[in-house]
């Protein structure tokens, strides 16, 4: 298993993998995979530069070389304390194996090293798994819940992580 992050010429993997994802699990995304299969190749690529955000952290997990999982940290400003999760995503072939966990963890390291105060995701209400992983990592549920897009009747829910001190390892 390893985890890497992705870069502009990594587009076409990031396309893939995101496309999949979209329609693997169609409800757990604010966007679509009829809207992103239209993408051209500039806004696949435009998305991993961090031209538009602070800084942002694409990662794709791979299992014995394929791609199996995507989440992206994202800090949108420079001022902003709090980082955010989007993209999560683990294929079914390869759920249960700690991938999550593992593309979460990386993602909490570098809000620590940004010094950022806490790092929030959305979640669909009925995704008990990523729930679950999520409440495992110290992620806590906001009360209120929003629409996944426009006109949906399924709902999501904040998390936040408070992000502790930075420790130095030895």
């Amino acid at each position: 298993m390893a985890i890497r992050q992705l870069t502009e010429q990594d587009w076409r993997e990031y396309k893939r993998l995101r496309l999949a994802s979209l329609q693997d699990a169609p409800d757990s995304f604010g966007s679509t995979f009829e809207k992103e299969q239209l993408f051209s190749e500039a806004t696949w690529r435009a998305r991993l530069t961090p031209a538009a955000v602070t800084a942002q952290l694409p990662l794709i997990a791979s299992v014995d070389g394929t791609a199996v999982g995507l989440a992206f940290g994202v800090l949108h400003n420079s001022g902003d304390s709090c980082a955010h999760v989007y993209q999560m995503w683990v294929a079914n072939s390869a759920r249960g194996r700690g991938i999550g966990k593992l593309l979460l963890q990386k993602i909490l390291d570098w809000a620590a090293h940004l010094n950022i105060d806490e790092v929030n995701l959305l979640v669909t209400v009925d995704n008990v798994a990523a729930i679950t992983l999520y409440q495992r990592l110290g992620f806590q549920a906001r009360p209120e819940l929003e629409p996944l897009r426009d006109g949906s009747k399924i709902m999501v829910q904040a998390m936040v992580y408070k992000v502790g001190p930075l420790i130095p390892s030895d």
